[in-house]
């Protein structure tokens, strides 16, 4: 029964709050979001032994918190993100090495295991020939959400320079950030306490909850469907690297040559 509460309890509160924001309650939105941190602080003391899983429902409240609540810095929304996402990144790298691995003193290679999600599961795999499908997955997901939203593009021109900054922006900070959260934690801390099929539905179910902002069902329902594909990635691969490169790779594409090349067909 603790087990069940202790996985409901948080998912219904997420789902909640991003009701709540989909219907312009912002306010009540993160109120919900708070006491939901709140209560993953509290519920490891009742519920032993799932320390990493509240950890992981608190970092996706914090996510929406501080998307919502950050000061705008710069009035460019690409520059704005990584004061968003760098303190989710740092709260997980954190997590990582005081719950699930004893990484010792920090080193580089520290940081490379953390990237590919050493450690999260058994077996962590990485394969060169995941990028080129990381680029396909990103190019044809982000035409097919390009045909839900209709979005501009966030660079003023497909230069080097812009395309640089989008690249490290979207698969650096926001592909590799919510792929940490999502995927990374709370995916592998929901299977190694209620299985590897819950565990991608519910990843799957918040992520899309997460998009909540859009106020478009059936672009939820599309959301919904891109976590399903990246969490079984995730799953068959354990590679955090690969799910954070083909999430980074779609909004690389969605922000950037897709707009452009719809922008000069007749």
């Amino acid at each position: 029964m603790r087990d069940k509460v202790g996985l409901l309890l948080p998912t219904a509160l997420i789902v909640l709050a991003e009701g709540l924001f989909f219907n312009g309650r912002t306010e009540a939105c993160l109120e919900v979001h708070a006491l939901n941190i709140f209560l993953c602080i509290l519920l490891p003391i009742w519920a032993e032994k799932q320390m990493l899983l509240y950890q992981s429902f608190s970092l996706v409240s914090l996510l929406r918190v501080l998307n919502i609540g950050m000061p705008v810095f710069f009035t460019e929304t690409l520059l704005w993100m990584p004061f968003v996402y760098a303190p989710v990144i740092i709260a997980g790298y954190i997590i990582w090495r005081q719950t699930v691995v004893d990484a010792g003193r920090p080193h580089w290679r520290n940081l490379v295991r953390f990237l590919n999600g050493h450690g999260l599961r058994e077996n962590v795999q990485w394969k060169w020939e995941y990028v080129p499908f990381a680029i396909i997955f990103g190019y044809l997901g982000a035409n097919l959400e390009y045909s839900m939203l209709g979005n501009e593009a966030l660079v003023w021109d497909l230069g080097p320079l812009d395309l640089g900054k989008l690249m490290l922006v979207m698969v650096v900070f926001v592909g590799f950030g919510e792929e940490l959260v999502f995927r990374g934690l709370l995916q592998s801390s929901i299977a190694s306490n209620f299985g590897k099929g819950v565990a991608v539905l519910v990843s799957a179910l918040l992520f899309a909850s997460m998009h909540s902002g859009y106020h478009n069902v059936p672009y939820l329902g599309f959301v919904f469907g891109i976590g399903l594909v990246l969490a079984l990635a995730y799953e068959r691969t354990g590679s955090l690297g690969l799910a954070a490169l083909m999430h980074g790779l779609l909004n690389f594409f969605l922000f950037s040559f897709v707009p452009f090349g719809y922008d000069l067909l007749p």
